[in-house]
């Protein structure tokens, strides 16, 4: 499951219930915590990485602002030469830099939008982490009271309903995303929307080059 599914089981997960399943407080709240440790870590090791891809994707951005601008450039010189054709094509690669250069902005907010949440995971999991640290000695005399007299022999840590709980979630989610992007998909669908988004190419470069002809006349 991801990192920051992780930290959302976490944070929400009710600590109390969980020793209730444990057979052997004393070691598992200690593992327990060295987990969540651990998960808090892997957050800001998640956290680093993806600014680091922020600031790929923004100079990425900058280079294809430039290179949309060169080609507009060298439409402005085809028009100048009379060259209506190239031109167009020029027009539309400028096109294509703007549409990658949107994909670009798209995938930066998206990043910013995890960054933030990650943090905010983090900052929430490390306050848990200090909370059941400080309780830890009465966490386990709990538990050991919870267990006189009784034995599950379950053989598996509190960390193993964490992951299972998290797990049905994800997968729940992934069904639910799938089934909506792939809704209304037919083939016949996939070919018309192919062939409008052709005329709308067709039809803008079209328009950026009577623009681009008003703008030189000026």
């Amino acid at each position: 499951m991801g990192i920051l599914g992780r930290l959302s089981t976490l944070i929400k997960s009710n600590v109390n219930d969980v020793i209730d399943g444990m057979q052997d407080p004393a070691k598992e709240i200690d593992q327990m915590v060295r987990d969540m440790e651990d998960s808090a870590r892997q957050a800001r090791s998640e956290v680093a990485t993806v600014m680091a891809g922020e600031k790929q994707l923004q100079k990425r951005i900058e280079s294809l602002a430039a290179e949309a601008r060169s080609w507009e450039d060298r439409a402005a010189m085809a028009v100048r030469a009379g060259d209506d054709a190239l031109a167009k094509e020029a027009l539309l690669r400028k096109a294509q830099k703007e549409t990658e250069k949107a994909e670009a902005e798209k995938s930066l907010q998206e990043q910013q939008v995890y960054v933030d949440q990650l943090t905010a995971g983090l900052r929430a999991l490390e306050a848990r982490v200090k909370d059941v640290k400080l309780r830890q000695g009465s966490l386990r005399e709990k538990a050991r009271a919870s267990k006189r007299g009784s034995s599950l022999g379950t053989g598996t840590s509190a960390f193993d309903d964490f992951e299972r709980m998290s797990t049905k979630i994800d997968a729940v989610e992934a069904e639910a995303s799938l089934g909506d992007e792939l809704g209304g998909r037919t083939a016949s669908a996939v070919a018309a929307e192919r062939k409008l988004d052709e005329m709308e190419k067709k039809s803008t470069v079209d328009d950026a080059l009577a623009a681009l002809k008003k703008k030189l006349d000026g």
